[in-house]
């Protein structure tokens, strides 16, 4: 069926400052570039994804969170949601409201399938596209489960900073828990961010991570680049902001490695 043919990947940490949404963005936009169809979806309340495609957050007419409290069915007008960065890449954008969206009395909680509402929402839109990234936001809550529930694969960047190692350990435990709540195989990989390869420091926590998590921590690295942060102060993915880039072909390794790592579903 059509919702077999979109592969949607959950990117995941409950750590602020891991580069999560900076991957999700730029992952997202790569494969849009390679000529897949791809769906951004923005579940972070800091609605970061509309600005770093200088997507203007005041013409935004449907919020995700709105979106996820809808009808889910013919009478959903799924143009009011998608925001069209170019032919290939659409944007669900978070707006203020999904904030509260989790909270007591703020929508979510009151429906029986609370913790499936993206999952219900991605089914009205598969048909459209190849690929689904999810920016998800860095709390554990009833929106950490609707990207849990919604995707095939869960990619948790982990930044080769001070604390990381223990905190990746922590972060991995947390989400794998979630998972087996979920009672769902779901295919779970880490990725190293925000590398800084002449720091002796930042090397030894890369090696501790590969020792750690040999079966789970992807072959590639993103290392800190300054210009994936010009990039998003100016509304561009790296792809158009400097291609040919390091920073743009470390992105493209994690979307190599993924294309070479097909989903097989149960």
């Amino acid at each position: 069926d059509e919702w077999s043919k979109m592969r949607t990947v959950a990117i995941v940490n409950q750590k602020g400052g891991c580069g999560k949404t900076t991957t999700a963005i730029n992952l997202a936009a790569l494969l849009a570039h390679r000529g897949h169809q791809t769906l951004l979806v923005d579940l972070d309340p800091q609605s970061h994804c509309a600005a770093g495609l200088g997507v203007p957050e005041e013409k935004i007419d449907m919020g995700i969170g709105q979106a996820m409290l809808a009808r889910h069915d013919a009478t959903f007008d799924v143009d009011m949601l998608l925001w069209e960065v170019n032919r290939q890449l659409s944007l669900a954008p978070s707006t203020m409201m999904l904030s509260a969206l989790e909270a007591p009395g703020g929508g979510l909680h009151e429906l029986p399938d609370r913790d499936r509402r993206l999952w219900g929402l991605l089914k009205l839109l598969a048909s459209r596209f190849q690929w689904c990234i999810i920016d998800s936001p860095p709390t554990v809550g009833l929106l950490t489960f609707n990207a849990l529930r919604a995707c095939d694969e869960a990619l948790v960047p982990v930044e080769t900073g001070f604390f990381s190692l223990k905190g990746a350990t922590r972060q991995w435990g947390t989400i794998r828990s979630l998972i087996d709540r979920i009672g769902r195989p779901i295919a779970c990989h880490m990725v190293a961010t925000m590398h800084r390869p002449e720091s002796e420091r930042s090397c030894r926590i890369l090696h501790a991570l590969r020792r750690t998590f040999p079966e789970y921590l992807l072959p590639v690295v993103i290392r800190e680049h300054e210009s994936l942060r010009e990039a998003a102060s100016m509304g561009q993915p790296i792809v158009t902001h400097a291609p040919g880039s390091d920073a743009e072909r470390n992105i493209a390794e994690v979307a190599d490695w993924l294309e070479a790592h097909p989903i097989r579903r149960s």
